[in-house]
């Protein structure tokens, strides 16, 4: 269904902003993260309607991301030279596509988990909606908040916290892409062989071994339970 590649597209938007020899950088760049969620929406809207506009949104994040990074890096590099409120336009802009990237796709989520049945994916995705806001207000009102408490930090220690925030944000979601993952397939393909020419284990094949072994254990339950009352 893609959601593999959604899961490792969507963490590399984590915005890990680093300074290393005096040049920013961004240790997960978002460009490579569009590249593999466009990459897992294909996959997925083979299957069905629920990923059209997240698709639209993530095939348009390629060009605005490595837009925003070459920025990034002219700046620091003093290659170009921006004023500003410049800078600030663009930071902000860039972040609320993002923003509404993140809305997109945990709508996204929430049709294709409404349309599976799978109730408690449904219902998080909704909560999900609600802090990917939460967290983004208060991402860019941090200095504002920390001064109605009286609390006054330093230029690097206000960006660490901003960047951290928007970090939680993102691995949060994550974590219901990575249920969709192991939740929802399409009727038929529980038991569909792997034909990788290569067996090597990733991280999602221990999950999916987890995964069929409750299975298996829920199937046995059930067959312990209708002998019980045949008995």
């Amino acid at each position: 269904m893609g959601f593999g590649w959604m899961f490792l597209g969507y963490i590399l938007l984590l915005g890990t902003n680093l300074e290393i020899l005096g040049v920013t950088l961004d240790i997960t760049p978002d460009v490579v993260g569009f590249l593999l969620l466009s990459r897992g929406f294909s996959v997925a809207s083979k299957y069905c309607d629920c990923f059209k506009v997240s698709r639209i949104l993530g095939i348009a994040g390629i060009p605005l991301s490595l837009a925003y990074l070459l920025t990034e890096l002219s700046t620091s590099l003093e290659i170009i030279e921006l004023a500003p409120t410049a800078l600030t336009v663009i930071s902000y802009g860039y972040a609320i596509f993002k923003l509404t990237f993140s809305l997109c796709l945990l709508y996204s989520l929430y049709l294709i988990s409404a349309q599976t049945g799978v109730e408690k994916l449904r219902k998080k995705s909704i909560r999900l909606a609600i802090y990917t806001v939460l967290f983004f207000f208060a991402e860019h009102s941090l200095a504002s908040i920390f001064s109605w408490i009286g609390v006054t930090l330093d230029a690097a220690k206000l960006a660490g916290a901003q960047m951290l925030l928007g970090m939680l944000c993102i691995l949060i979601n994550a974590t219901l892409i990575f249920g969709c993952y192991m939740w929802i397939c399409l009727e038929g393909d529980e038991d569909m062989p792997d034909n990788r020419k290569f067996k090597y284990k990733t991280p999602f094949d221990f999950f999916d071994k987890a995964k069929a072994e409750e299975e298996l254990r829920k199937a046995e339950e059930k067959s312990a339970n209708r002998h019980k009352k045949k008995k």
